[in-house]
């Protein structure tokens, strides 16, 4: 089963897993181009940078375009830019007031909301920017609690080395593979249309809707100082529907997934202590989600939801509390991506009503 809104928008949803379409070229790409960080820095003790490695080489390889070696350098050199930037911005105010994050978080998710007018690939690539700008403002306050204190523009470097990572490794695979020519985007499900759309006033309200609901997660989570209310947020991002245009069954499996990365995230961070086998953890849930994105969205969301949940906390310590208090957080962010999509279908409703009824008197 798939729905014509989200097929639009670079999202496959099915009721059950297409195995046939399992990218394990995809997972190979990413394997090799993540371990090689995870080496090197583990070597020079600069572990504090691998989360801005790693999800800069996640992110941009799920927003590369493919095409010539010129296109596809201009384009992730655009992204991985902006990238940059979000993490700068993100680890800075990540250490600041409550007020100041909440804004900055309200801000970036609208606008990624809001960047559908330019197109559906600059939309989903939006929406993969304000997720790990989420991440990136989570990161100051669990590397305080291990006595660690991040600098902003190392972190935006090593969020640029992720991005140049990735371009040359996959030139280099598609050229050992004895290829020429364009490079198909390895995620070949991903949108490529970047034609102007048209912002409604739903669309307008549903984005303002989303950010307000994402916003008010962080000021919760940052306000009151909570222990793992960070997960929250995210949590509320990733289940929420990224536009009204998607399904109920896209919606209900971004839910199931989320909940099932939290319960993933949980077990893991309550398990294991040693920080390079989570950091393994985060790979091997970065390596999952891109080998299911186009098998099952349910389970790609699962991936994603574990890696960066188990991210946010990879340097706090935990215990059963500690782990509670992380399922209740994110069970509360579910419950607010349902709540929002809610309204915002009633709204949509409410909208419609008068002009079919005008419609019919006509």
């Amino acid at each position: 089963m798939e729905g014509t809104g989200c097929a639009s928008l670079g999202i496959v949803e099915t009721t059950r897993g297409d195995w046939s379409k399992l990218n394990w070229l995809l997972g190979a790409v990413f394997a090799c181009t993540m371990a090689i960080p995870l080496v090197v820095l583990a070597a020079l003790g600069l572990e504090v940078y691998w989360l801005s490695v790693w999800f800069g080489v996640l992110f941009v390889g799920l927003s590369d375009p493919g095409g010539s070696l010129g296109t596809r350098s201009t384009q992730v050199a655009i992204f991985a830019f902006i990238g940059a930037v979000f993490t700068a911005w993100g680890v800075w105010v990540g250490g600041e007031g409550w007020g100041l994050v909440s804004v900055s978080a309200f801000v970036v998710v609208l606008a990624s909301g809001l960047a559908l007018h330019f197109g559906v690939r600059r939309f989903v690539t939006g929406a993969l920017l304000s997720a790990w700008f989420l991440i990136a403002i989570s990161l100051p306050p669990g590397y305080a609690a291990a006595g660690i204190t991040l600098d902003p523009a190392r972190q935006a470097l090593a969020w640029l080395i992720g991005a140049a990572l990735w371009l040359v490794v996959s030139s280099v695979v598609w050229f050992v593979a004895g290829r020429s020519g364009p490079q198909p985007p390895l995620t070949a499900e991903f949108p490529v249309d970047t034609d102007t759309i048209p912002i409604t006033r739903p669309v307008v309200a549903y984005a303002v809707l989303r950010a307000l609901a994402v916003g008010g997660a962080v000021a919760i989570a940052f306000g009151l100082e909570v222990p793992n209310a960070d997960w929250m947020p995210i949590a509320a991002l990733i289940a929420m529907k990224t536009n009204l245009q998607q399904s109920t069954l896209a919606a209900v499996q971004r839910v199931v997934g989320t909940i099932l990365g939290a319960v993933i995230a949980v077990v893991l961070l309550l398990t294991v202590d040693n920080p390079h086998v989570l950091g393994a953890a985060v790979l091997a849930c970065a390596l999952l989600g891109g080998a299911m994105r186009t098998v099952n969205y349910a389970l790609y969301t699962m991936a994603m939801a574990g890696a960066a949940l188990i991210a946010m906390d990879i340097a706090d310590p935990t215990d059963l509390a500690t782990e509670g208090r992380r399922i209740l957080f994110t069970l509360v962010g579910v419950a607010i991506a349902i709540g929002i999509t809610v309204l915002a279908s009633w709204l949509q409703r409410h909208a419609a009503a008068p002009a079919t009824g005008e419609a019919v008197n006509e």
